[in-house]
């Protein structure tokens, strides 16, 4: 357990962790491991994961992934969910499936597609992606996006 995040006293919110009402991990932005969470960060992680493995195998597949984000009122396309699939599995889960360690890794990089459908205020790609083009149109570059 790192000390780098240690910013707040969340726990017991892994008890409140949902996609119906949209209560999702607070996870530092300093954090960039598994093994710098604390306990309750981890626990909350684990309950968003289980949140999302409704087949209670485990693994998440790419059905999982588009219900999960479906009941947290998103409308991801098959071609987003299968980019989710791709970028958190790790070659030692089954093919086509995501693992807890690659789930909880896209979410404290904050680099993953399923990042971008829970914290950012996106319904699809497609509206992020046209949002990033409309601010470089206005000479304003990445905007928001810090870039």
């Amino acid at each position: 357990m790192g000390m780098c995040c240690m910013k707040g006293d969340y726990s017991g919110l892994e008890n409140e962790i949902s996609l119906y009402d949209r209560t999702l991990p607070k996870i530092p932005s300093t954090c960039r491991r598994i093994k710098d969470l604390t306990d309750s960060e981890k626990n909350q992680l684990i309950a968003l994961f289980e949140c999302f493995d409704t087949a209670k195998e485990g693994t998440l597949g790419s059905n999982e992934i588009k219900d999960g984000l479906t009941t947290f009122g998103k409308s991801p396309s098959n071609k987003s969910v299968q980019r989710c699939l791709k970028q958190m599995h790790l070659s030692q889960a089954p093919v086509n499936r995501v693992e807890f360690k690659g789930f909880a890794l896209g979410i404290i990089s904050r680099r993953s597609l399923l990042f971008d459908f829970l914290y950012d205020g996106y319904d699809t790609r497609e509206e992020m992606e046209k949002e990033i083009r409309d601010e470089e149109k206005r000479g304003r570059g990445w905007g928001r996006f810090g870039v």
